[in-house]
């Protein structure tokens, strides 16, 4: 419809909010809580893309920086927020390679998105 209608040609992921709340349901413990030290991001993985070609696009995360943990179609991906740019991911997450595979919102987005 936004190619038709507006000539706007970007890939577009509908998540019903079942699954979206099977999704936060299956957060790891370290994702999503207080800490304002770390970032905690969603990445909403774009069918006919996996997570097995997001990650060998990108490749291993820095286990000192960064954490990744892959549910169904969703990354939840955390890391350091004063160390962001020594991430591995953070960089390649908006490469041009790989950009229209994937959409990436923050934990609180997700959750007040949920709450609606």
């Amino acid at each position: 419809m936004l190619k038709d209608r507006f000539d706007f040609d970007i890939p577009i992921a509908v998540i019903p909010k079942e699954q979206l709340m099977d999704i936060l349901h299956n957060a790891p413990e370290w994702w999503g809580n207080e800490d304002k030290e770390i970032y905690d991001n969603l990445i909403f993985i774009i069918p006919p893309t996996t997570f097995t070609d997001i990650f060998n696009k990108i490749g291993e995360p820095k286990h000192e920086l960064e954490k990744i943990k892959n549910y169904k179609n969703a990354i939840f991906w955390s890391f350091s927020r004063k160390d962001y740019q020594k991430t591995n991911w953070w960089p390649k997450t908006a490469n041009a390679s790989i950009r229209n595979s994937l959409t990436i919102r923050t934990a609180n987005t997700v959750k007040k998105i949920a709450a609606m």
